[in-house]
């Protein structure tokens, strides 16, 4: 009975009417945010320098960006975005060891958000309320990319987090006709939880991360069940969605699965629209850049690191972050109509490296693309023990075939080298790091080894990827 008053009331006219009068100055940012993303590229890039001259305006104030804006040369008003490139890259260590100096408020009228440091500890980062409006107004045009309209009733299968505004966040879902089920830690009787609870919900769309919501169809199809919800559509994030688990969820659901890309440190960077050619990045929020890891020259259709100016943050500004994560960006269009860039490809996290015997670093993001598409496993992780001994972890379901680890060893053979030995386990578990950080690769190599001929089996800090809540 509540759900069916809540689910009138938060579709009902009244209900949004009265969201655009509380919520005036965020519905004008919808407004505006809808206009940029289809008009002409002279118009975006213009908003763009117009956005980029107000935040090196507000990070001139702060010791770190003054001492760089003054190297420019040139007043701000006279900046254009070639300048942008003038800028050193901003990494998780000096945000680490500057946070004082990145600051432009007083962080007590801030809002507190922590992500990985470069050391494994936790990063206080800060976020203003100018953030917040631009996020939520483009949280609303992302989820309608994905078939969403408001008020329609929506489930959120995420890692919950420690919350102390609880009673707050409960009232904040029930007016957006939104229910949270805690995806971390998975298992066979919480996806069952999580069906039997949607089954009588039957939510008209879902937003959750790739893996959860790809188990939940692993499940439901190792049962024969086809589920009933929900209505419109599914948006996934926070990990790589590879071909496999977008037919898998397609499939099982019978509707189509939408990607989008975030972080904590920058929300709401892009999202795939109906044409499923990629995804779109978002230039009224952000400025992308791909860049070769050897050269540093901008990469297309290619793999590149991936770096991001926040456009809104003015409380701590994150001009060309490198978020750590690996993209192919292209100059393709879209046919649907808006022309910003494309994100082909996204590999999360892939900062992770193989250390070779020879001094070579090998991504992870080419171990994990060797590895996909490779259909009937839960999960993985991959172990480097020494500079040719590998262990590759799976978790598999009934439906795996052994077979067809083939291909994808040999790929990875001849990425590693042919004297590569690769053993491969059956696990029970892949545990979480943390909840929602997954290590998928560990190396176990000293760095500084590589290239001695002594393999050395002291376990440095291990480089990771990780998957973001």
């Amino acid at each position: 009975m509540i759900s069916e008053v809540q689910d009138a009331l938060c579709k009902s006219k009244a209900k949004k009417k009265l969201s655009k009068l509380i919520k005036k100055n965020m519905w004008k940012l919808y407004d505006e945010k809808k206009r940029i993303n289809y008009a002409d590229k002279s118009i975006i890039e213009k908003y763009q320098l117009s956005k980029l001259k107000v935040l090196f305006t507000k990070a001139y104030k702060t010791p770190y960006y003054k001492k760089i804006i003054d190297s420019l040369g040139k007043p701000i008003n006279e900046v254009v975005l070639k300048d942008l490139k003038k800028f050193p890259i901003l990494t998780k260590d000096i945000i680490e060891q500057q946070a004082g100096n990145l600051i432009i408020q007083n962080p007590a009228v801030l809002h507190r958000n922590s992500i990985e440091g470069p050391t494994g500890g936790t990063i206080n980062i800060y976020q203003d309320q100018n953030y917040k409006d631009h996020a939520w107004a483009s949280r609303l045009i992302r989820n309608e990319l994905s078939g969403w309209f408001y008020g329609a009733c929506c489930v959120r299968l995420l890692s919950k987090q420690k919350d102390k505004q609880y009673f707050s966040k409960k009232l904040d879902h029930f007016w957006h006709n939104t229910q949270l089920y805690d995806a971390s830690p998975l298992s066979e009787n919480k996806l069952n939880e999580f069906h039997r609870m949607m089954t009588a919900r039957v939510p008209e769309f879902i937003i959750a991360h790739t893996s959860s919501i790809y188990l939940l169809a692993a499940y439901l199809n190792s049962k024969g069940i086809i589920p009933n919800y929900p209505k419109l559509s599914i948006s996934t994030t926070s990990e790589t969605l590879y071909p496999y688990m977008r037919k898998t969820i397609e499939e099982t659901f019978n509707v189509k699965c939408f990607d989008h890309y975030g972080s904590r440190e920058i929300e709401e960077i892009a999202g795939e629209c109906r044409k499923h050619n990629g995804l779109h990045v978002f230039m009224d929020n952000v400025i992308v850049e791909c860049l070769d890891p050897e050269t540093g020259e901008e990469a297309y259709d290619r793999p590149g690191k991936l770096i991001i100016t926040d456009l809104n943050n003015h409380g701590m500004p994150f001009i060309r972050y490198e978020i750590g994560d690996t993209c192919t960006l292209t100059k393709e269009n879209c046919s649907c109509g808006m022309s910003t860039p494309l994100i082909k490809e996204i590999f999360k996290n892939s900062t992770a490296n193989v250390v070779l015997e020879n001094g070579n670093h090998i991504n992870g993001w080419m171990l994990s693309k060797a590895l996909f598409p490779l259909e009937g496993i839960k999960s993985y992780q991959f172990v480097q023990e020494t500079f040719n001994s590998y262990t590759l972890n799976i978790l598999k379901m009934d439906c795996f075939n052994i077979n067809s680890l083939n291909d994808p060893l040999n790929k990875m053979k001849k990425i590693l080298g042919e004297t590569a030995s690769i053993e491969i386990k059956f696990v029970e578990a892949i545990p979480d790091s943390s909840p929602g950080h997954r290590e998928y690769i560990i190396s176990k190599i000293n760095p500084e080894a590589a290239g001695q001929k002594k393999e050395k089996t002291l376990i440095s800090r291990s480089t990771k990827m990780i998957t973001r809540v």
